[in-house]
């Protein structure tokens, strides 16, 4: 089933949902939270404008979204990916959904051989909400980071740093503890809940997957509190740089004793299910990441290329350099998800990335983006850090002077200009470069993955034979 992002943001606010900002309990409509909704909203819209983005599915007998999908072929991921890719350029901000599709492509081979491993039925409980996930058309998001207090320490010696059982019940489990990092939980139908890394004998009780609905008691959602999410709070027209999608909004999600019936459990006290879930996510994640950068990228060097047109520099070769090498950056870095997908290998029925293109994407995705900043700083100048406000720009009194000094290229208005400026600003100064950085795991989980999975004897041997060694 394919819904509307109306139809989306109608049913999210049916749901009784316990949501903080600024140590207020606020709504759906609230200037921080909207923006998560109107860009989950357009993952909707933008489905149904293409059919590359809603596949048919098997397990309930027609299409359903993208996002929502078991990959199957190489061509299912690059589908995703390219989904992915635009849905990062047009909206300039996490699309929010990307977690939930990497915890069901990471869930249902993991579930699938912990059956085949101990004769369970975890996997049919998967497929049991997926079904509802697809016929329903739910956003779904994942959860994976637990605070880990005190890194020094093992789980068990700090139980309350993690997510774990507080009571085992004939009808569920009980869970307390919390998540942080939580890209758009809070404007999601499903929240998949996953373990945060694996664990040792005698730490099962932290060995968990499940999934979350509206209708659990005891979530609560506690919001980022960034510059940018106090300009949303501010108002104005486009001050806030990315006025309909906001910043890439995170959330703190608190597990105060909440009941989980065993239908919703996937994994329980199992370490080997565990690693299996981990390392089909990060592997997921990773690629999905490369593809995002490379949409994030492409609306960087978007900006950049609007803000030389109102500077009037557009045509001064250095400048026009730097376009030209973040162009580079973005496909180089949407390559290395494509050679993943096309490089990947199935897993019990589901088609997952190469496992070391998808860690390399992470690396030079990183890389890129950081590059990709420096030069959109280089192209814009100082000015969106220092420029005034939308607000003195409409003021009586000062407008008709920022309307003189704000102005250069004549095919610019001072308002247009003063947007642009602040779009760069939302990118240079917003939570998006710590995101691309650590979303996914850190670049030095990817490196130490990529240090595990490269054949570097099968490359010594090829050295050897040509120097006869």
């Amino acid at each position: 089933m394919i819904i509307s992002g109306e139809e989306y943001v109608k049913r999210l606010k049916s749901y009784d949902r316990e949501i903080y900002a600024k140590g207020e309990k606020v709504d759906f409509d609230h200037p921080n939270v909207k923006p998560v909704v109107n860009a989950i909203a357009y993952t909707y819209e933008l489905a149904k404008k293409n059919d590359a983005y809603k596949p048919y599915s098997d397990l309930v007998g027609e299409e359903v979204n993208r996002l929502n999908y078991v990959n199957k072929t190489p061509e299912d991921l690059i589908a995703r990916y390219d989904y992915q890719r635009e849905l990062s350029l047009r909206l300039a901000t996490c699309n929010y959904r990307c977690t939930g599709c990497d915890a069901i492509n990471a869930l249902y081979p993991a579930t699938k051989a912990l059956d085949e491993r101990l004769g369970t039925d975890y996997h049919q409980r998967f497929l049991s909400l997926l079904k509802e996930i697809q016929k329903n058309d739910y956003a779904c998001t994942a959860a994976l980071t637990d605070t880990k207090g005190d890194r020094k320490k093992r789980p068990k010696e700090q139980r309350e740093a993690y997510v774990h059982v507080v009571e085992k019940r004939d009808d569920g489990i009980v869970v307390s503890g919390a998540k942080i990092h939580q890209s758009g939980a809070l404007a999601a139908d499903v929240n998949f809940v996953l373990p945060t890394q694996t664990f040792k004998e005698g730490e099962e009780e932290f060995a968990l997957a499940f999934a979350v609905l509206p209708e659990d008691e005891g979530v609560m959602y506690v919001l980022q509190n960034t510059g940018v999410q106090a300009k949303f709070r501010e108002g104005g027209e486009f001050e806030m740089g990315n006025p309909k999608y906001g910043d890439r909004t995170t959330c703190m999600v608190i597990f105060d004793e909440v009941f989980i019936p065993w239908e919703r459990v996937f994994v329980f006290e199992d370490l080997k299910a565990v690693r299996d879930v981990l390392t089909y996510f990060a592997i997921s994640h990773r690629c999905a990441g490369a593809a995002c950068k490379a949409g994030f990228i492409d609306s960087m060097t978007g900006a950049a290329s609007l803000m030389l047109k109102a500077n009037g520099l557009e045509n001064v070769p250095i400048l026009r350099q730097k376009l030209g090498e973040m162009v580079g950056v973005s496909e180089a870095t949407y390559a290395i998800a494509i050679g993943a997908a096309a490089k990947g290998y199935d897993a019990k029925g589901s088609w997952q990335p190469n496992q070391l293109m998808a860690n390399a994407g992470k690396i030079v995705g990183v890389e890129g983006f950081n590059k990709v900043i420096m030069h959109l700083a280089d192209i814009a100048g100082g000015i969106p850090v220092t420029a005034p406000s939308e607000f003195d720009l409409k003021n009586e009194k000062l407008g008709k002077y920022l309307q003189n000094y704000l102005k250069a290229s004549e095919d610019f208005t001072a308002e247009e200009r003063l947007k642009i400026i602040k779009f760069i600003e939302f990118w240079v100064t917003s939570s998006h470069l710590l995101g691309a950085i650590h979303g996914g795991g850190s670049p030095a989980a990817s490196i130490i993955f990529l240090q595990y999975l490269a054949d570097l004897k099968s490359r010594e041997e090829a050295v050897k034979n040509n120097l006869d060694l």
